[in-house]
């Protein structure tokens, strides 16, 4: 049997800019499309800050997890 050498896979580990402005898009875009259909939930149930602040919330948790999961993709 022959014996096969492990190649690097040619993945940079080091972050480009354009990657980190991207994840910061994704985490200031995630929030924001939250509170959006918090505040337009809000004005048509006419509870006025219920629904805001859960889709804040709910945003940061969602955006916070995409974080998590790209920097473990990156180890």
């Amino acid at each position: 049997m022959s014996e096969e050498s492990e190649k690097p896979s040619g993945k940079k580990s080091e972050k480009s800019p354009m990657a980190m402005a991207g994840a910061g898009f994704e985490f200031v875009s995630s929030i924001a499309l939250f509170v959006v259909g918090g505040y337009y939930l809000d004005d048509y149930m006419k509870t006025e800050p219920l629904w805001l602040l859960v889709g804040f919330f709910l945003g940061f948790i969602f955006a916070f997890y995409s974080l998590i999961k790209r920097a473990k993709e990156n180890e």
